[in-house]
This record gives structure tokens, C-alpha cells and sequence, in this order.
């Protein structure tokens, strides 16, 4: 055998020798204790207009990759399904949508009952290729619009897990040793908790101009509510910042002062924060703004103060 044969043999075993000898694309899986998904309080409003975010950093899953990744070959294979088809039911029966996703990004989303492999890169992108352990991650968004009342809404996720991993060494796609192999299934509770909210439209008061306590006409003006789905509330106004002694509301230009007040159209009593709040005559529906007339008076037993303009600031003091 000439030295030029003999070499090439040589050179050709080492790269034989260096391919199986190649690290291993292969990755351990075992059952973990999942995590629960939590969206917190959230008002009823923002429930309705805006989409919220959680996760459960921990899926029932906790998978060891080499540096080099998952192989071809392996499968990671989550179901999921839930106990509302996806929905957070409450106390009254109201339901709030969500959907569910496997990346933090919210870019790629999971079907209930659909199976998906969490091995697939193009699909998941695994949070730690550095040979540690790391839990499988999952991500819920709610879908807007919902009308419901306050309370606890939840549901129980649960993931059917199935693995087949390579062990040993991958050569052409195929699993050279020992494969890793698995099932598990793991429940995840889902809450949110709805908080009662109102919106409140509160247009300013504006008595004009007159030249002696005498000359302003009483103001007649509205507030407006939107309050939770179901929620029973009673509706009161502040003294203001500057009450008299007597209780009068008073509003202010310097030192001198204007006293005034606001009366429930209904009752024509003063419109208190303790006393005399006037009541939302039933539950709200979520969606129906209700009206709250009222009508503001200049006392005219009081001396006309200097000239200037008079401002005051009630806060709308909302019960339920």
C-alpha cells in the first residue's frame, strides 16, 4: 500500500471518528409542577377594552437541551385543552375569552385540542440551549369586549405532554442509543379577578356673570355613569374645598368667597357625600349610561362679594 493510500485511508477514519464523535443533539424531559396563571384584578372596564397578559412560567415541563439544540427526530408533543373551552367563567355565568400562546411575544398561538411539538424550533424557541434545565413556558391573552359583572372568573387548563427524545447520537436523521420517552399530564389553574369601575362624564358648572348674587340664574346639568355589569351603587358630591361653617359650599377668588350648592333634581334636597346621595335606581348593565340631574344655585341671602371669578372643586363620590 503506497504512503499516499495510506494516509487518505487515515484521514478519511478521523472524519468518520469526528462524526459520530459529534455532540449529540439530543435533550431529557421529566414531569414538573406546573404553575398557575393569574391575570390579577383587573376593573370591569379594562376587561372590556383592553387585553391582558399572564403566563405560567411553568407548563408541567421541564426539558435539558445540549448547546446545539433539539434533533430532528425529537418530539415534544403538547395537547391542550380546557375545562370552559377556553373561556374564565364567573360567578354569574359570565364568561371572558382568552387565547393561548407559546411564546412571550404572543406571536404564536396554540388551538385547543390541536397538538403541537414543542421540539419543533420554527414553532417554540426553547428558553435555554446551554445544557440547564428549563421549565416549558406558557402565555395567555384575553380577547376584548367582555360585559361582566365583578368577581372571580376561572378555568382549568389541562396538557396532555408526550416525549420522544434522542439519547444517544443522530446520523442522517436517525437516533443512534437510548431514547428518552414520556407522558404526562398536568391541570393549570386560570383566574382574574373583576373589579367594579364606573365612568363618569362630569361637565364643569358654569353660573355665568352678574353683577350682584341677585343676577345668576340656577344652572341645570347632568352627571353620567357607566358602571360594572350588576353593580348597585349610590352617587354622592363633596362639600367642595372651601364649606362653610353651616355647610354651605362656598367657591373662592382670593380670600372672598361665593357660597352655592347642587340639588338632586329628583328630591330638591342638597346633594350631600354622606347624606341625601341619590341612588342608581337598580343594578347597572355595564354598557347604559345613567343620567343624574341636578341643579346649582347662587345663594341670594349672602353679600355680594368683589368682583373676580369663583371657582370650587366637588369630588363624585360613587358606593356600591
Amino acid at each position: 500500500m503506497t504512503r499516499f493510500l495510506k494516509r487518505f485511508i487515515r484521514i478519511a477514519m478521523i472524519v468518520v471518528a469526528a462524526m459520530i464523535g459529534a455532540p449529540a443533539a439530543h435533550a431529557d424531559c421529566t414531569a414538573d409542577t406546573p404553575s398557575s396563571a393569574a391575570f390579577g384584578a383587573v376593573t370591569s372596564l379594562n376587561v372590556a377594552g383592553r387585553q391582558q397578559s399572564t403566563s405560567s412560567p411553568k407548563a408541567g415541563l421541564s426539558c435539558v437541551s445540549t448547546s446545539i439544540g433539539f434533533g430532528s427526530t425529537d418530539v415534544i408533543n403538547g395537547t391542550v385543552t380546557t375545562t370552559n373551552n377556553g373561556r374564565l367563567k364567573g360567578p354569574t355565568g359570565d364568561t371572558i375569552g382568552y387565547a393561548l400562546f407559546s411564546d412571550k411575544n404572543f406571536s404564536r398561538s396554540l388551538n385547543i385540542g390541536q397538538r403541537y411539538n414543542w421540539a419543533d424550533s420554527s414553532f417554540f424557541s426553547f428558553p435555554g440551549l446551554d445544557g440547564g434545565a428549563a421549565s416549558l413556558p406558557l402565555y395567555l391573552q384575553t380577547v376584548t369586549g367582555s360585559n361582566v359583572a365583578a368577581g372571580t372568573y376561572v378555568d382549568t387548563i389541562v396538557i396532555a405532554w408526550q416525549w420522544e427524545l434522542c439519547r444517544g447520537v443522530i446520523i442522517l436523521g436517525n437516533c443512534v442509543g437510548g431514547v428518552d420517552t414520556g407522558a404526562t399530564q398536568v391541570t393549570i389553574p386560570v383566574t382574574l379577578t373583576v373589579t367594579n369601575d364606573c365612568t363618569i362624564v362630569a361637565p364643569d358648572v358654569s353660573f355665568g356673570t352678574a353683577s350682584t348674587v341677585s343676577g345668576f340664574s340656577a344652572v341645570s346639568g347632568a352627571l353620567s355613569l357607566t358602571c360594572t355589569k350588576g353593580m348597585v351603587y349610590t352617587v354622592g358630591l363633596s362639600p367642595g374645598n372651601q364649606a362653610a361653617a353651616n355647610g354651605r359650599r362656598q367657591m373662592a377668588n382670593g380670600s372672598s368667597l361665593l357660597q352655592y350648592d347642587l340639588y338632586a333634581a329628583g328630591t330638591g334636597l342638597i346633594w350631600g357625600q354622606a347624606t341625601n346621595r341619590v341612588a342608581g335606581n337598580g343594578a347597572a348593565d355595564g354598557v347604559s349610561a345613567k343620567q343624574f340631574p341636578y341643579v346649582a344655585r347662587i345663594y341670594t341671602d349672602q353679600p355680594t362679594p368683589p368682583p373676580g371669578t369663583y371657582t370650587d372643586s366637588v369630588i363624585i363620590d360613587v358606593r356600591y
